[in-house]
């Protein structure tokens, strides 16, 4: 009511009404003006400081300023007045986050690696009674036949499919799929060594010029790692006498070398090296009696007048054992790590072959080994895998030949990646079984134990033995035989 007299009072005309809410609406637009030009203001004043921040963060180092000057702005490129964005390759960035993350893996690697190496077991000793079978090189791959192409009448085959190549190993090792060289060799006998096995045996096929620097280089280097080695002669059925005299002759100018084992004979009062014969069974038929000694020494045609050795066989029977023995062989060997598979590899069948060889003064040779696994979908050798059970498998091994009171022992093997048998270090990968639960040096922690036990069971039988009654070959020891 008030406002509407004031209203008359001060605005009679409509002229003099109009002129003033002119002067109001000007007003409102200088005072609109002035504070949208503080604000403006303020907003300038913010991005330079925020381009100042962004200057800093992208200078290298924590460096300080040299300079009081103020920091460069950051100056966006521009084509055709529009900010282009910075490139990147995309590539490369993941390319180096693989490379970072494979490098911080190798030096965790690294650092297990050398925690497994200080808490090895290990022996300070080396026994010659027990041996084992070393493979160089190893053959990580096996050839696999294409399948034939499909057959049409107008098709004319152009070239023939070539084989693929199978990585051959169920496990995959530690060193990788490697070739032998001084420090891998060095590096394989110092292993050996630490479980205390003093006798490698080497496959011996003969006749091959890059077989023959292998051996001479094994020959050459193992005796610096205390380590002895002898062969593995492989012969057939197929195979005439001729074949294994000139595989004798050979293997004559090897057993000449320091390297190479012997054992003191206490009947024949001589050093003479030991030999294993492989499928030695199969020669019962063209081997005759050559191996036979006679009071003349030995045949006149015999193979003993080539190499004098303890020859012993491999076999798988039981009728073999009285095969080898008619042959004039010294002893007999399992040769297969799988128990149950033949008659010899079977454990509770131990004790007999060990009764059958002492009655015929014969040495009986057990082969342990951790298991047996062969990466073919169907195994060459039939039905005879054997898990590892956790080192459960090789434990009962060992201990069956201890308790059986044997002279010697050979292991099968340290890396035979092939047939799944090894004891050298593996690395878990995907595709590929490991040894877990427990380290990638488990089996050979696992060696050292056995030969360990196996030295205190011989040693505490020697000292049991009667001293008037005479000791038979199983209860001798450094380095002597029957």
């Amino acid at each position: 009511m008030h406002a509407k007299m004031l209203l008359k009072k001060y605005v009679k005309t409509r002229r003099k009404f109009k002129i003033l809410l002119l002067l109001a609406i000007v007003g409102l637009l200088v005072i609109t003006i002035i504070v949208l030009g503080s604000t403006g203001r303020n907003a300038a004043i913010e991005l330079l400081l925020d381009e100042r921040f962004i200057a800093r963060a992208y200078r290298p180092g924590d460096q300080p300023e040299k300079s009081p000057q103020p920091a460069a702005l950051l100056e966006p490129q521009r084509e055709h007045g529009v900010i282009v964005p910075e490139k990147y390759d995309e590539q490369k960035i993941k390319e180096r986050i693989i490379q970072s993350k494979m490098d911080l893996m190798k030096l965790q690697q690294q650092r297990d690696h050398e925690a497994e190496q200080s808490s090895r077991t290990t022996l300070d000793v080396i026994t010659t009674a027990v041996h084992i079978f070393y493979t160089a090189p190893v053959p990580w791959y096996k050839s696999k036949k294409p399948p034939p192409p499909a057959e049409h009448p107008n098709d004319v085959p152009l070239t023939t499919p070539r084989p693929v190549r199978i990585l051959n190993t169920a496990f995959y090792p530690a060193l990788g799929l490697y070739k032998p060289s001084n420090t891998l060799l060095s590096q394989h006998f110092e292993n050996i060594k630490s479980c205390g096995v003093g006798v490698l045996i080497l496959s011996f096929t003969g006749g091959k010029p890059a077989e023959a620097a292998l051996i001479h280089q094994i020959l050459d280097l193992a005796p610096q790692h205390n380590l002895s080695v002898t062969f593995e002669l492989s012969v057939a059925g197929n195979q005439s006498v001729e074949y294994v005299r000139q595989q004798l002759q050979e293997i004559a100018t090897y057993a000449k070398l320091p390297g190479f084992y012997r054992v003191w004979s206490q009947s024949r009062g001589a050093s003479l090296p030991v030999l294993y014969v492989s499928n030695a069974y199969k020669l019962s038929d063209s081997l005759g009696r050559l191996l036979c000694r006679t009071p003349s020494l030995v045949e006149p045609d015999g193979l003993r007048r080539i190499l004098d050795a303890f020859f012993i066989g491999h076999i798988r029977l039981k009728s073999h054992a009285d095969v080898l023995r008619r042959l004039c062989f010294d002893g007999f060997y399992s040769k297969l790590p799988s128990n149950g598979a033949v008659f010899s590899s079977t454990w509770k069948n131990w004790s007999y072959l060990k009764s059958f060889a002492l009655s015929y003064k014969m040495l009986f040779v057990p082969t342990v080994g951790p298991g047996f696994a062969e990466r073919n979908k169907f195994p060459r050798h039939g039905d005879i895998q054997r898990h590892r059970s956790n080192g459960r498998y090789y434990g009962v091994a060992w201990r069956t030949a201890i308790l059986n009171h044997v002279g010697f022992i050979n292991i099968a093997s340290y890396n035979n990646w092939p047939d799944g048998s090894q004891i050298e270090e593996v690395m878990p990968r995907a595709g590929f079984l490991d040894y877990n639960p427990g380290s990638r040096t488990k089996y050979l922690d696992l060696t050292a134990h056995w030969v360990g036990n196996f030295l205190k069971t011989r040693q505490e039988a020697a000292a049991a033995a009667a001293p008037a009654s005479p000791q038979n070959c199983y209860e001798l020891l450094n380095g002597t035989i029957c």
